[in-house]
């Protein structure tokens, strides 16, 4: 739509032009004081030289006052791209006395068309430059200082963790142990029912039994090291009851070991 109506207002300009100079000359008692100005001018803009032709028909207009000479300074400074002269100078021509109707609503209408131009190229810089905000950054949250306590109560079950491990190896050897030791008494009984004379059977009979009696009592060792492992990792992984106490006691007999286990709460 821009480009159509420059198009129309380049096409027109130069008739226009010349029309208005004529409506613009001195009257006849004067011929000379304004039509050279005027003629000047209409050469000056047929060259593409716009400053020129303002120029000239500036002076003429100073030197008759005829108000078409406005319009054609409003035209000249439209062609060359100045639309906000343009507007200054067609805003002059309107209210000028004298003016045929016609002038004037020609006037009015570009008046109008060049206003929607300037608005709708108006650079983007004119625009406020949107402020941007910048939120401050929440303070961090303090950490919580630890529970003496609870860290305390941590180690305890770490220790815990670490003990029962241990015994569980222990335990674990000491009924391997165990299990050699009966494996060797049952070998020297074998060898007992075999024995040539009484007092070899005997000897192995006896070695037998002390062997089997070590071996019960390895068992019985390793057993309750393993049953104290599991017990003091199951309790290195869950927290205990307030004012829960663990205790073991071991206790050994002729046919072997035990270990008992007394909680109290």
């Amino acid at each position: 739509m821009k480009s159509a109506l420059r198009c129309a207002i380049t096409s027109a300009l130069i008739s226009c032009l010349v029309c208005q100079s004529v409506l613009a000359a001195p009257p006849s008692e004067s011929p000379d004081a304004g039509e050279q100005h005027s003629q000047k001018a209409i050469e000056a803009f047929s060259a593409g030289r716009y400053d020129e032709a303002i120029v000239e028909f500036e002076a003429a207009f100073a030197l008759d006052n005829n108000p078409n000479n406005l319009f054609n300074i409003g035209r000249v400074y439209e062609e060359a791209g100045q639309m906000e002269n343009a507007v200054d100078f067609y805003g002059r021509f309107v209210k000028q006395p004298g003016v045929e109707i016609e002038s004037r609503e020609e006037a009015l209408e570009r008046l109008r068309v060049l206003r929607a131009i300037i608005q709708e190229t108006k650079q983007p810089e004119d625009d406020p430059e949107p402020v941007d905000v910048v939120e401050p950054e929440p303070e961090p949250e303090p950490e919580p200082e630890p529970d003496p306590a609870i860290e305390k109560d941590k180690r305890k079950r770490k220790a815990m963790r670490g003990a029962g491990f241990g015994l569980l190896g222990v335990g674990a050897g000491v009924v391997i142990g165990g299990a050699v030791l009966g494996a060797l008494a049952q070998g020297d009984n074998k060898k007992a029912a075999d024995a040539g004379s009484l007092p070899d059977r005997l000897d192995l009979l006896d070695k037998s039994q002390g062997k089997a009696l070590g071996a019960d009592i390895m068992f019985g060792v390793g057993g309750a090291l393993l049953v104290t492992g599991v017990v003091l990792v199951a309790l290195g992984y869950s927290k205990p009851k307030t004012g829960a106490h663990v205790a073991f006691q071991p206790s050994f007999g002729p046919r072997g070991g035990s270990l008992t286990m007394q909680m109290r709460f």
